[in-house]
């Protein structure tokens, strides 16, 4: 006759040490587990984003071009863009401090972007489409600053952001070479009358990542957020707003001079395309192996050393450019002067502008850096091309790096006597 024998547990015959282990390990591995997940969903959000960055960016303007507008009518509307990210970003970050949210700020702007983007194809008046691209910009230039603080704070909390954030990020450059490959084999089949549907499936795919994520956990008690704009006093906090802008102003003479400057020279529009690609590989590989340069670089080195690198960049670019060998290798710095400085960034960002203040620190960053130092660049870029040639229009463009390294430095140079004033 068999006897019935209780099912023991796993934990019944555990010393009391081992429980004790067990009980630090559990959270241990729930936090964990949380980071994993939160790393997937953070490189799905940013594969979305910037795939839809991938369908805008290089084919927009040919997209303007087929419905008739002239190149003056063109600029025009692409300065849109540049306008609507000084202004949106911190408006989209001021919000998010005061509602203490994010991901439904990002769930409202992936909606209303999707149904704008959709009412594209029937807008045919010029001035219909500048008012349909100024109010576009204005909802999408919350996605970018606020997936920032979102992701930054969250990876913050696991103490993860060194080695965990370069991975992330790198799913935003694959999504981006694949969107505009997709893009350029839809568009020559189908021609340009297939954007505003390409752009609308790439943002209809975003929106259902975004109501796949979660807000990070408040890191204190809320409160009323503090004030942001009187941080901008402290000398260190100046000097790397004012390197964060020289450095997209310098970017300005790559994107928008580049491809043409190359052409002018007698490249094919196929060598054109490598070259860029061999800059968007580089990103990939250095987010892949961030971790290990911000585990053993010090952060000043690694900020000052990606304008000195720049400035080599466009110097090669400007006065070496019929050297296709030299260019190909002189394209693997944009691992510097994009990737590394952008992670950089954001870590020296989060010095001043963390918890309450993430979202407006992020947006005054990509307001001040991306939206007012490319509307400039932009426009001094187009007055030296007109005025000096396409040579010295880069040869600027490496004097902004130089400026900007000195900022770069002076930010830490400067940041005893900030924290001493603040007291």
């Amino acid at each position: 006759m068999s006897r019935w024998i209780p099912h023991a547990s796993p934990h019944s015959h555990r010393s009391p040490a081992s429980r004790a282990e067990l009980a630090q390990a559990e959270p241990h591995a729930h936090a964990l587990g949380g980071e994993r997940a939160s790393e997937t969903r953070f490189g799905l959000f940013y594969l979305g984003y910037y795939g839809y960055v991938g369908v805008i960016s290089p084919y927009v303007s040919l997209f303007f071009a087929g419905r008739g507008f002239s190149p003056v009518q063109i600029g025009v509307l692409m300065a849109c863009f540049q306008v609507s990210r000084i202004v949106g970003p911190y408006f989209w970050g001021w919000l998010s401090d005061v509602m203490h949210t994010r991901v439904r700020l990002l769930r409202l702007a992936a909606v209303t972007a999707l149904l704008a983007f959709l009412m594209v194809p029937g807008v045919t008046s010029y001035g219909g489409m500048m008012a349909m691209m100024i109010g576009l910009n204005l909802i999408t230039s919350a996605m970018s600053p606020l997936g920032d603080a979102l992701t930054i704070s969250t990876l913050r909390r696991y103490g993860a952001f060194d080695h965990r954030y370069g991975r992330i990020r790198m799913f935003g450059s694959a999504g981006f070479i694949a969107a505009v490959l997709l893009g350029g084999a839809l568009f020559e089949r189908f021609g340009m009358e297939a954007f505003p549907w390409l752009a609308s499936t790439m943002l209809a795919l975003f929106l259902v990542v975004v109501f796949g994520m979660r807000d990070a956990p408040d890191e204190g008690p809320r409160v009323k957020p503090p004030p942001a704009l009187p941080l901008l006093r402290r000398p260190d906090v100046v000097w790397f707003f004012g390197s964060a802008f020289l450095m997209m102003f310098a970017h300005a003479a790559l994107y928008v001079f580049y491809s043409l400057y190359l052409e002018q020279l007698g490249y094919s529009k196929f060598a054109i395309g490598v070259m860029w690609t061999i800059g968007v590989v580089a990103e990939i590989v250095f987010f892949f192996y961030q971790g290990r340069m911000f585990g053993s670089v010090p952060l000043r080195t690694i900020l000052t050393g990606t304008f000195v690198l720049a400035a080599l960049r466009f110097g090669l670019t400007g006065y070496l450019a019929e050297l296709s060998w030299l260019m190909a290798l002189v394209q693997v710095l944009h691992a510097a002067t994009f990737g590394a400085h952008h992670s950089a960034s954001l870590k020296r960002l989060q010095r001043w502008f963390a918890g309450p203040l993430q979202g407006r620190g992020q947006a005054l960053y990509t307001g001040l850096s991306y939206g007012l130092g490319g509307t400039c660049g932009g426009l001094a870029m187009g007055w030296t091309w007109k005025a000096l040639g396409p040579a010295h229009t880069f040869g600027l463009a490496a004097l902004a790096a130089a400026g900007g390294a000195l900022c770069a430095f002076m930010t830490f140079r400067t940041e005893a006597a900030s924290d001493a004033a603040a007291r």
